[in-house]
C-alpha cells in the first residue's frame, strides 16, 4: 500500500518530537497516575483515563507532524508524490492511531492493575480503543489542517481537548449534570469513547449504548477524514 512508507516515515521522524512526548505520552500517563495515587480503586475512572490517553496521544502526534511539515514547507513534497489526498489523510490518521494505541495500552495496563473487577469484555474493549484512537486521530488531523497558522494548532487543540475531558463523562458521569450539559457532550467523539469503554470494561453504560457508540466513533472517523481531504484541497 502507498500509505505504508508514509506511516514508517512519520513514526521514525515524529515519535520523539517534543509535542508527541510531552502532550502525547507524558501528560496522559502522569494524569492517569495522579488519579491512581489519589483514589486507588479506579474502576469507575478507568474508561475515562484510557479515553483521555487516546485523545491526547493521537492528536498530539498528528499535530506535531503536520505543524513541522507545514512550517518547513515539506508537506508540498508529499503532495507531489503519486498519491491521492485521501491516501495522505488515511496515512496520517493511521499513524496517529498507532501511536495512540501504544499510549492507550500503557494506560490500560496501569489502570487494570488497580481495578477491583475483571474486564467485562476484552474483545469489545480492544475494538472500542481502536475506534476511539481512529476517531481522535482523524479529529487531530482535521484541526491541524483547518487552523490557518500552524503555530496555533496546539493552542486550538487544547481549547477543544481540555473541555472534552469534562463534557464527555470521563471524570464524572454525565448523568450528574443538567440535560443541556449532556447535550454538549453528545457532539464530541470522546463521549462515545468513554461510554463504549465503560460498557466493555465494566458491563454498564451511562448515556449511550455500545450499539450506537461504536458505529458513531467509526462515523466520526470517516467524517473528519472527509473534512480533512476537503481542507487539504482548499490549501493546495
Amino acid at each position: 500500500m502507498k500509505v505504508v512508507p508514509i506511516i514508517a516515515k512519520e513514526l521514525k521522524e515524529y515519535m520523539f518530537k517534543p509535542g508527541s512526548i510531552s502532550w502525547g505520552l507524558v501528560f496522559p500517563i502522569v494524569f492517569s497516575l495522579a488519579f491512581i495515587v489519589r483514589f486507588g480503586d479506579i474502576d469507575h475512572l478507568a474508561p475515562g483515563l484510557v479515553s483521555i490517553s487516546a485523545l491526547f496521544a493521537t492528536t498530539s502526534f498528528v499535530a506535531s507532524s503536520l505543524i513541522f511539515e507545514r512550517r518547513l514547507k515539506t508537506f508540498e513534497r508529499l503532495l507531489l508524490a503519486p498519491i491521492s489526498y485521501g491516501e495522505i489523510i488515511l496515512a496520517k490518521v493511521l499513524v496517529g492511531a498507532l501511536f495512540g494505541l501504544m499510549v492507550s495500552a500503557i494506560t490500560l495496563t496501569l489502570v487494570r492493575y488497580f481495578m477491583v473487577y475483571s474486564v467485562w469484555n476484552w474483545p469489545l474493549t480492544l475494538l472500542g480503543i481502536l475506534l476511539a484512537n481512529l476517531a481522535f486521530s482523524a479529529l487531530g488531523v482535521y484541526i491541524s489542517l483547518v487552523v490557518e497558522n500552524p503555530i496555533n494548532v496546539m493552542t486550538w487543540l487544547n481549547v477543544i481537548r481540555l473541555p472534552m475531558m469534562f463534557t464527555s463523562g470521563a471524570i464524572a458521569s454525565l448523568t450528574l449534570f443538567p440535560k443541556w450539559f449532556m447535550a454538549i457532550g453528545l457532539i464530541t467523539p470522546m463521549t462515545y469513547s468513554v461510554d463504549a469503554l465503560r460498557y466493555s470494561l465494566l458491563g454498564y453504560y451511562d448515556v449511550i449504548a455500545p450499539l450506537y457508540s461504536l458505529p458513531l466513533l467509526l462515523f466520526m472517523t470517516l467524517l473528519f477524514m472527509l473534512l480533512s481531504v476537503r481542507s487539504l484541497r482548499r490549501m493546495y
